[in-house]
This record gives structure tokens, sequence and C-alpha cells, in this order.
């Protein structure tokens, strides 16, 4: 807390006793006697608070750790959003607030010692990516796995013709060089396993406007 007021005097100002006062301002808890606002403006000074720690977490490693710490109750939103990780490789709702910890961490740590202006937005945004592509990736790999079982399959009497559902698997595996990795994953998913755009809008977090979007573009490809 020393190190982080003598480096940045706005921080001196608040008055706070400890790294644990400056969390309390961050999410929100902090006593009367020293907070710093009420509602948005509240909000608002709680964002410029990190904004300054983010700046300064290259002095002291307990800062970062700070940070994180106040960033939980953000990663709540970002579970939700992304359906606690619904459709990817994590087997519980614990196990998916574990890795958004360790991706917090890494962002934080990774980004200290930067001057953002909406620092705290930026590091919500960073983590629900990074988790979202984590998805999407092992969307990729049971779509993979699924094509293998697919194709190790002994091949079938011409009289005893494969389903569409078939032809199209393999058309997206034959054509996987031109095709965008997430469209294929879309139309794969929504074609050939027959989830819907609001299923699948639900475990990625896109909106189902962009994911028809992506299943059409990957379409446009095949036909082209």
């Amino acid at each position: 807390m020393a190190a982080l007021a003598q480096s940045e005097p706005a921080v001196a100002s608040l008055g706070a006793r400890d790294l644990g006062d400056l969390v309390d301002v961050l999410i929100g808890t902090s006593p009367a006697a020293w907070r710093v606002g009420r509602g948005c403006e509240e909000r608002e000074r709680a964002a410029a608070l990190f904004r300054l720690m983010l700046r300064a977490g290259h002095i002291h490693p307990l800062i970062p750790r700070a940070l994180v710490q106040a960033l939980v109750p953000g990663l709540v939103g970002v579970g939700r959003r992304l359906a606690w990780g619904k459709g990817g490789e994590w087997e519980s709702q614990g196990a998916f607030t574990v890795d958004a910890i360790t991706t917090a961490w890494e962002v934080v740590d990774g980004w200290c010692g930067q001057d953002r202006a909406y620092a705290v937005l930026d590091v919500l945004s960073a983590i629900r990516c990074r988790l979202r592509r984590r998805v999407g990736r092992h969307l990729g790999m049971q779509r993979k796995e699924r094509l293998a079982t697919v194709d190790d399959l002994p091949a079938e009497p011409v009289a005893n013709a494969a389903s569409d559902a078939e032809e199209l698997a393999r058309a997206i595996d034959r054509e996987a060089r031109q095709l965008d990795r997430t469209d294929a994953d879309v139309l794969y998913a929504h074609r050939v396993l027959g989830y819907s755009l609001s299923e699948l809008s639900e475990s990625t977090g896109r909106s189902r406007r962009s994911l028809a979007a992506r299943r059409d573009r990957a379409v446009a490809v095949l036909l082209a």
C-alpha cells in the first residue's frame, strides 16, 4: 500500500489503510468513513482506481493479487455470459470458475504497467474472449473426433447412401482449409449435430444472429 500510494498520489488521497481497503472500494463495499462516492459516481471512481492500480501493478506483486480479488464479482458475470463453459472442457461450474480466476491472473499480470482508459472493462473482455476461445476449441475438437469416428466406419453399400448429415460432415472436413474454423464449427454443430442456434448461443456466448451469419458463410463456401 505504501509503495502504491507513493507511486499514485490519487490512491493516497483515499485514506485507505491497506490493499484490502482498496479491494473494498473496487467492489463497492467500502465503509462510509472513506467511501469514494455513491451509485454511478462510486462505480466511476472505482474504475479509475482499478486503472491506477493496474498502471502501478508492476511495483509490487501484491497489487495484481488485489486486482484479481476485486475482479471476482465480475467473473461471475463472465461465467453467466458463457453459460459457465457449457459445451467446453469443464465438468462443473466450479471447474470453470477456477480457470476463470487463473485467466484473470494471467491477463492482469501481463498487463501490469499499462495505462488503459477502460482498464476494468478491457480486462474482463480479455478474460471472456480467452475463455470463449477455449469453448470454441473444445467444440472443434469434438467435431474432429466425430468426423474421425465417421471416417473409420466401414464403407456402406451404394444402395445405402450416407445420410445428408454424414455427407455434410465429410464436405466440411474435405473443405477444411477453405473454411474459417469457427464458421465450420457452427455449421457442423447446427446441421450435423442438430444443435439449435439458441443452444449454441447459450453455450458459446455468441448471439444467434452472429452464429447464423457464420453458418451461412460456411454454406456459401461449400457451395462455391
